[in-house]
Order: structure tokens, then sequence, then C-alpha cells
């Protein structure tokens, strides 16, 4: 099984949409990166706009490292989609050139391969990046089991600490206190930040009409 793809030039990430800081999407201030690609297709996906391989923009890797380490704010980064392993490869030098110049800089991945199936695709990158890893949150979104609690999606998806950054954290990702959104609409586009709440999908549903 081959998890990479090639769907950016050399040198560069194809990205749906980035963030530079919010407190949605794990522990601490983050910058946010959402990169686009995915073949799923889940029932209920939020991000179909992220769905297609030749869709959102082109980066230079180089620039959003250096858009990274402009605010020393952050914590650290919080990687979703799309399928973010798709372009492992390109993530293993990000994660570089931005750890280069903010040494403890943390790493939080969502992705819709179950953590086996990436250890068993025997392609160095996806190991490479699975060591660059704090969290992993794996398994496709399946709406049946969306609960509304924590950050992520459906309760089949496990939390992973793949490092121990983030252990005292932990409750966030399955509290019942509620899921932290931010939507921003712009020129008639609208963009959300954080795990959708029901309350949250019902607004995104609305709007599209």
């Amino acid at each position: 099984m081959n998890i990479i793809k090639k769907i950016a030039p050399e040198n560069c990430l194809r990205i749906g949409f980035y963030f530079k800081k919010t407190n949605c999407l794990g522990p601490y201030e983050r910058f946010a990166l959402w990169l686009q690609g995915c073949e799923r297709g889940c029932k209920g996906c939020i991000a179909t706009d992220m769905q297609s391989l030749d869709g959102g923009n082109v980066y230079k890797i180089d620039d959003i490292a250096t858009l990274i380490c402009k605010d020393n704010t952050t914590e650290g980064i919080t990687i979703s989609g799309g399928e973010p392993f798709y372009q492992a490869d390109k993530l293993c030098i990000l994660l570089e050139n931005v750890r280069n110049i903010r040494k403890d800089f943390g790493c939080i991945i969502y992705t819709g391969y179950r953590y086996e199936e990436l250890l068993d695709s025997g392609e160095p990158y996806i190991a490479k990046l699975l060591k660059m890893t704090d969290i992993l949150i794996d398994g496709e979104y399946l709406s049946e089991y969306d609960d509304n609690l924590g950050l992520r999606g459906s309760s089949n998806q496990r939390i992973i600490f793949l490092s121990d950054r983030y252990k005292e954290c932990a409750d966030i990702y399955t509290e019942n206190q509620g899921r932290k959104n931010r939507i921003i609409i712009s020129d008639k586009k609208f963009q959300m930040i954080g795990i959708p709440s029901i309350e949250t999908k019902k607004i995104l549903k609305d709007y599209s009409k």
C-alpha cells in the first residue's frame, strides 16, 4: 500500500487552508494546517472542498516554515486535511525546518488511516513523520459515532500519544464540556476552525442552503 502521493511539486505542499493561531485544535495556542487531498469521501465530511487532489493552493515549504516561526507564542502545530499522510515526505521537511529554529515545537496530526496501517506501509517518510508526531488522532470519521465530545470527530477515532508531551492534556479529547469552534466568513466563503459541534454543523448546513 502506497500512502504518499505526488500531489505537489518538489519542495512544496498542497494546502487547503492554514490559520496562524488558534486554541480550538489542541492544547495551547497552535498553528493550524489543513492539507489538500483525501480519497475517502467519508459521509458527513465537513471538508469536502479539501478532497480533490489538485485543489487548494501550492506553497513553498520554506515559506510556510518561515510563517510558522514568525510567531513564537504558538506552542506547536495541528495538521489535518484532507489526508496529511499523502504528503508525509513534505511534512517531514516542514517540521525539520521549523524545529531548526524552534527546537521544542509540538506536532499533532489527524489522519483517516489507522496507526497500524501507517506502520505497515513500509514507507520511510511515514515512519519518520510518526517519530516527529506527539499525538496522532487516527481513523476515518464515522458520523454515526459522532458523540459531540472532545477534540476528535467520532468516538471510533483513537487518541494515540506518540510522546509524553501532551499526556496531561488527554481529557480535552473526550471531555464533556464541548467543542471549541471558530467560523470565518469572507467573500461569501466560510472556514471552520475546530472540531464541529452539533450546533456548529447546523449553522454550516443553514449557511450552505
